[in-house]
């Protein structure tokens, strides 16, 4: 999927890519001659004049960089030409003659001269593969800094390590970590897609990025705020494998139909363009230095909200804004988020907004909420001109240029976070009853239904035996609650969703839910609480309850609850009553109670029939005390253990191209590993036994050879043993060596 982009061709840009990182990354050559360009001694002399002496005057992005270039050698301004030809392989909204322009005239600076007709100047090598969004190209000089970084670090490498880190995207991307910026900047997701394009994105914006999974897996941007890089990438290609498998291509693209009706947003008039606010922010701070007060001209709305712009007059000038507004919110009675341009500090601060005029009928709710007063207090030690009872969310110091992708994420987080707000404003306290609730309907009534499914062609790619398949989908349907405990890799997680599936015989995700517990989970998150709401604390819905009603209005049809890391929380002060409720012979109404927050005894609660529990639990986590004896006589425990001798795993491995021998090998030295944990029952025992899954993915070359059995040892296995025998690394020596044997 990932080199497929409709009709257009990739090979030439992808060859070049791969030119440059033979020529250039491992060999220290060139793109445009045949010097050592790509050297640390170049590279030092880039850090020196622009990295360590960034120029922030006023003329244009190549007119500084002459100047701080001016006294390093010409093979120092060619390694800047050459890195700038790097940057612009990827963004498809600069036209190859631009590129080749920029490119150019850095180049020129060294007298290298190149022409139009050359490989790598060539249109088919130029146009790009996707949008770099308007950040990229106004903040050049930042992605070209981390560009610099980027390859000092590279520089300190040996040789092989570069081909170890380079043998596998994950390496790659976990080695970036280390360069600094690496969360920020758009050129480490364009270089991840040039050096390893059949498993990375050419999706390049954080805010695209972050909206694809997002939509497609049903949770808020906020949800994954503070998600890593790497974290979003292995989003990006689960979901890519679920439409893979859905629509039974490899030839689906992002921006190609029929996927990108599925994510994008298509502008219509008066809308902001793919809910991006970014260019609208930068015009709106260019127009606020000038006397201009039109607004006709800006969209009309955002993210589903009213959009308002005023550049004021008078006294009001002083502070510009643009507000976004839900139904019933208005700057003179209400709360809203806001942009607020404070023109005399050069402060632009998101804030959430409070009207002063008359008393908004609703807060924000939140102890540790800084006014605009206290803020300017603080900082400065005055009063703030206008909008003292707002609050701060992020400020953003003028003098420096906004970073479109931070700009996008705050915004989008923040504004989700009002959409919850203003929608559960007004309302009483919540009702405990399951019947006076009704989700809305998931399935659109022109929709087709799901495809049904038989258990054989849901669990194929489960490992676990026929017998232990059929053994727990009863134990589902009868106890109602089970527990997949095992040890690290045995796919516990993966092995969930496929019963869950497998239950509802149709893959349905609107009916399974999954979460997990931690030590700061409690009772008002999973069941009910209050929370701060209009006027005061009001008392809302947790998500397991919320589920629970969900199933309720739909009796007919199975749901599953996936709790990951069960063990994890105080489970006792999590479930409450919960505990009895769950119970499979204590489902339905006739078993309903008043929950802890319930007003009155009439106000019940109950767990539907057709709500089904699954858990999970690592049984290596040292951390983690005994399961809750209550708890534990209430769910079923089924232990999945490593299935290194299935005939299914070692189908999977030829499946996807690993020769007998390599079979063979990998099955013996795991399951001889393994044999020495399950021995030290001192300390280990079976529950500490590595699963399967670490050798389920597929190498990044599609060879199933000794160097990718070795990475899989050397940074996946060898750390969890160097864990488990933490005081004796003689011991992890010698299992690492008979691994690689």
């Amino acid at each position: 999927m990932s080199r497929f982009i409709g009709t257009r061709d990739l090979s030439q840009l992808l060859s070049a890519a791969d030119h440059w990182k033979q020529e250039c990354l491992l060999t220290q050559g060139s793109i445009f001659s045949e010097t050592s360009i790509w050297t640390r001694e170049n590279a030092d002399y880039l850090r020196e004049y622009f990295v360590d002496k960034l120029d922030y005057g006023k003329d244009n992005f190549l007119e500084k960089l002459e100047r701080q270039l001016a006294p390093v050698p010409a093979a120092a301004k060619q390694l800047c030409g050459e890195m700038m030809w790097v940057m612009l392989l990827c963004p498809s909204n600069l036209k190859p003659a631009n590129k080749r322009k920029n490119v150019s005239d850095i180049l020129s600076w060294a007298d290298i001269e190149v022409p139009d007709d050359n490989l790598f100047y060539r249109e088919e090598t130029l146009h790009g593969v996707g949008g770099g969004g308007m950040a990229f190209n106004n903040m050049r000089w930042r992605e070209l800094v981390y560009c610099i970084k980027f390859f000092l670090a590279w520089c300190d490498l040996s040789l092989q390590e570069k081909k170890e880190t380079l043998a596998a995207p994950h390496a790659f991307a976990s080695w970036l970590e280390h360069v600094e910026e690496n969360e920020k900047r758009q050129f480490r997701h364009m270089l991840l897609y040039l050096l390893f394009p059949d498993d990375s994105e050419r999706i390049f914006s954080a805010n695209e990025r972050l909206t694809v999974i997002s939509v497609f897996t049903g949770n808020p941007k906020k949800y994954f705020k503070n998600y890593t890089a790497i974290a979003i990438d292995a989003e990006l290609v689960r979901i890519r494998e679920e439409l893979v498998a859905e629509y039974g291509t490899e030839d689906l693209d992002w921006y190609v139909p029929p996927i990108r009706a599925l994510w994008l947003n298509t502008a219509k008039k008066g809308e902001t363009v793919n809910d991006s606010i970014y260019p609208v922010l930068q015009r709106f701070i260019e127009q606020s230095k000038t006397d201009n007060l039109r607004t006709a001209d800006y969209p009309a709305s955002h993210s589903g909200l009213t959009m308002r712009v005023s550049f004021g007059s008078g006294n009001q000038a002083h502070v510009t804004w643009i507000g976004f507004l839900a139904e019933g919110q208005s700057p003179t009675k209400g709360i809203y988020p806001a942009y607020f341009n404070f023109k005399a500090d050069k402060l632009l601060i998101l804030v959430k907004g409070v009207s002063s005029k008359n008393a908004p009928g609703i807060d924000w709710g939140g102890d540790d909420l800084i006014s605009v007063q206290d803020y300017y207090q603080e900082t400065y030690g005055k009063d703030p001109i206008r909008y003292k009872d707002s609050y701060i969310v992020e400020v953003y110091d003028l003098n420096e240029p906004l970073v479109e992708d931070v700009i996008e994420m705050d915004l989008a987080v923040l504004l989700e976070e009002y959409k919850e707000l203003v929608g559960d404003k007004g309302g009483s306290a919540s009702s405990n009853r399951v019947s006076e609730s009704k989700p809305k309907e998931v399935i659109e009534a022109d929709s087709q239904p799901p495809e049904v499914l038989t258990v054989g062609e849901i669990m194929k790619e489960v490992f676990v035996s026929e017998e232990k398949i059929n053994q727990t989908l009863s134990l589902l349907s009868t106890k109602k609650n089970i527990v997949l405990q095992g040890a690290p890799g045995v796919g516990k997680t993966f092995v969930s969703k496929k019963f869950a599936t497998a239950l509802m015989g149709c893959r349905d995700s609107s009916r399974v839910e999954m979460i997990q517990f931690h030590q700061s989970y409690s009772y008002e998150d999973f069941v009910q609480g209050y929370r701060p709401g209009a006027s005061g604390f009001e008392l809302k819905d947790g998500i397991f309850l919320k589920f629970c009603q969900k199933a309720a209005a739909d009796p007919s049809r199975s749901y599953v609850f996936i709790i990951d890391e069960i063990n994890r929380g105080n489970l006792s002060k999590i479930f409450g009553e919960l505990m009895m409720l769950i119970e499979a012979d204590k489902r339905g109404e006739e078993w309903s109670v008043p929950l802890t927050y319930s007003e009155g005894l009439d106000n019940k609660f109950s767990v539907p029939e057709n709500l089904h529990l699954i858990g999970l639990m690592n049984t290596a986590d040292r951390s983690l005390s005994m399961v809750d004896y209550a708890l534990r006589r209430r769910f079923a425990f089924i232990t999945l253990e490593p299935e290194y001798k299935s005939e299914a795993f070692a189908r999977h491995l030829k499946d996807g191209g690993a020769d007998d021998g390599m079979v063979s090998k990998l099955i013996a030295k795991m399951c001889s590993l393994n044999e020495r944990i399950s021995a030290d029952t001192a300390s280990l025992g079976p529950g500490f036994c590595i699963g399967h899954s670490f050798f389920c993915s597929k190498p990044a070359n599609d060879t199933y050879d000794d160097a990718w059995f070795e990475q899989v040892v050397r940074y996946e296995i060898e750390p969890l043993l160097q864990e488990y025998w933490f005081d004796d690394p003689k011991v992890v020596e010698q299992l690492v060596s008979d691994l690689l044997a």
